[in-house]
C-alpha cells in the first residue's frame, strides 16, 4: 500500500513538473506503470499541458501472495481524479474537462516485492465508475 500511495504522489509531482526527473517515481514504478506515466507526459508536453493537485486513492489489497518469488499483490482502488486539474503550461488556465469524463473509477494495480521495496508493475484504469469513501 505504501508503494502504491507513493506511486500516485510521485506521478502527481511528475505531471506538475512535466517530467519524471526530480521525482522518485522510478523507485516505485516499473514496467507498464512507468511506461504509462512516460507516455502521458509526452502527450501532455505535446499539448502544452501540466497538472496540479493529485488524485485521491481508496485502495485495498485484494490479492496477496507472499509465497511466490517475488511476492506479488493486486490492489483495487476507487481513484478520485476530480482534484487533479489539467492546466495550460503557458497561461496556467484550466483545460476544459471533456464531456462525460469519469472522475471516480476503478483502478487495478499489480505489484511485486523486489528486495525490500514493493514496485508497482501496472495501474490499469477500468471503464467503470465507483464510489470513493
Amino acid at each position: 500500500m505504501d508503494a502504491y500511495s507513493h506511486y500516485w504522489e510521485e506521478q502527481a509531482k511528475a505531471y506538475k513538473a512535466g517530467a519524471i526527473e526530480g521525482t522518485d517515481l522510478k523507485k516505485y514504478a516499473v514496467g507498464d506503470a512507468l511506461a504509462r506515466v512516460e507516455s502521458d507526459l509526452m502527450t501532455m508536453k505535446k499539448n502544452g499541458v501540466i497538472a496540479s493537485g493529485a488524485p485521491r486513492s481508496n485502495a485495498r489489497v485484494s490479492v496477496l501472495d507472499l509465497q511466490s518469488k517475488p511476492s506479488r499483490a493486486t490492489l483495487s482502488d476507487c481513484l478520485d481524479i476530480s482534484p487533479w486539474k489539467r492546466l495550460y503550461r503557458k497561461t496556467g488556465k484550466e483545460v476544459p474537462t471533456p464531456q462525460g469524463r469519469i472522475n471516480h473509477y476503478v483502478t487495478v494495480a499489480k505489484a511485486e516485492k523486489w528486495g525490500k521495496q514493493w514496485k508497482i508493475l501496472s495501474a490499469t484504469p477500468q471503464q467503470r465508475t465507483c464510489q470513493s469513501a
